[in-house]
């Protein structure tokens, strides 16, 4: 009888898959989107008059207009005189961070999960169609996760940490966004806690020996997961030391960077470790202290800066990130906008940083084969803009349409938020 039971029980959850997969094919629609200025994402020179047909989740077709075979089947959507761009990919967040201090005192995980969801939000009507979640709690990192796979939201893609790993009184260990662990074998064991909370990335925050970071990175690569360290920001101890002791040890990404010694970035630029340099935030905290005094261990701008040219005149690939966080997340989505300003200011061309913010991006998350660019066979996530971004940054974050994983989302002007 209790075979019986399993047995039926088997069928019926085959038949309810089966009838699932053949809604969603149902589903699948064909888009085409004719006549925009295409920007890829590859760093190639914009081309005019354009096609991409989507059809599903992916990019089906790409190319000039007198090239590209429209299918029958496809809603052709005229955008002549815009652009077409991937979308954008920011790589440092928290969105589950309280918007205001006093929220600590009293914060629930519920509420932090409906913070997170109005974060993304605000993404998605900006064009940023994921981001990297480098320290949250668990469980609203979860139930997000769970929400995407189960198709019960319908909004950006989210690559989280879970919780950063510090050492005990290290860098955020107050926080609820990091597990305290002392010793390479605890960083092994905190490092299992996140894949076994179906995460597939790693951040790790100083002060911290070689001895935990070389566990933590040996351990990540033995589950697959990617790792990056904070390394850089005005509350760290001694920053180019941890920075060292990262990068020495196999450390993929570095978070923020404050000043790092030049033999570091060129150990960096050899061993192809990347960079998120966060220079908004590191700017509007030294506009914070004009006129007060500064703490002794706040790097001066112009030594914030000399770092990020040599970065870049090294060939360090970076990404997008923000990292305006507490009461300046209510500054989203600027804040992602006002850093590919800064990236332009520091010797970055508009259309680099443009790759910066798609390619790149999706280059740090090990995705670049699945999204970042608009290219035939990957993942459709793209943005329509109204101007030209490589004439002013000013036209972003405002697409009259966005779409994630071929899902199309449209905002008609008249909706656009100043």
């Amino acid at each position: 009888m209790k075979q019986k039971t399993v047995l039926i029980v088997a069928l019926t959850f085959s038949v309810l898959i089966f009838l699932s997969i053949n809604l969603e094919a149902k589903k699948e629609t064909t888009l085409a989107f004719v006549g925009a200025t295409l920007i890829d994402g590859t760093g190639a020179a914009p081309v005019s008059d354009t096609v991409v047909v989507i059809e599903g989740k992916e990019i089906k077709d790409v190319g000039l207009k007198s090239e590209v075979e429209i299918p029958e089947k496809a809603k052709i959507i005229d955008v002549s005189g815009k652009y077409i761009l991937p979308g954008f990919i920011d790589l440092h967040v928290h969105l589950t961070y309280p918007t205001r201090m006093e929220m600590m005192l009293s914060d629930t995980e519920s509420l932090q999960t409906i913070r997170a969801l109005r974060f993304m939000s605000k993404y998605l009507r900006a064009g940023v169609t994921s981001v990297r979640d480098v320290a949250s709690d668990l469980e609203p990192m979860k139930a997000i996760k769970a929400a995407a796979q189960y198709s019960l939201t319908d909004t950006i893609r989210v690559f989280s940490v879970g919780e950063g790993i510090v050492t005990t009184g290290g860098h955020g260990e107050i926080l609820s966004a990091t597990e305290a662990a002392d010793g390479p074998e605890e960083w092994r064991k905190a490092v299992r806690k996140m894949k076994q909370a179906g995460f597939n990335y790693i951040k790790v925050l100083p002060p911290y020996t070689a001895q935990e970071v070389r566990a933590a990175v040996e351990e990540a690569k033995t589950q697959g997961m990617l790792i990056t360290s904070h390394c850089g920001s005005d509350v760290d101890f001694e920053p180019p030391y941890f920075s060292r002791i990262a990068v020495e040890n196999g450390i993929q990404c570095i978070e923020h960077m404050n000043k790092i010694e030049d033999e570091v970035l060129e150990m960096m630029a050899e061993k192809h470790v990347h960079l998120v340099p966060t220079v908004g935030i590191v700017k509007h905290i030294r506009k914070f202290y004009q006129g007060r005094e500064v703490p002794e261990r706040m790097v001066p701008i112009d030594v914030y800066e000399a770092s990020f040219k040599k970065a870049k005149e090294l060939g360090i690939l970076m990404g997008i990130g923000t990292d305006f966080v507490f009461t300046l997340t209510e500054m989203y989505p600027k804040p992602f906008f006002i850093e590919m300003g800064h990236f332009v200011e520091l010797g970055f061309t508009p259309m680099e940083t443009i790759v910066c913010a798609t390619r790149n991006g999706a280059i740090i998350l090990g995705k670049e084969d699945e999204m970042g660019t608009i290219e035939k066979g990957k993942l459709a996530d793209l943005q329509i803009i109204d101007g030209n971004p490589l004439e002013s940054f000013d036209v972003l974050g405002k697409p009259e349409f966005v779409l994630i994983g071929g899902r199309l989302h449209h905002y008609p002007q008249g909706l656009i938020e100043n």
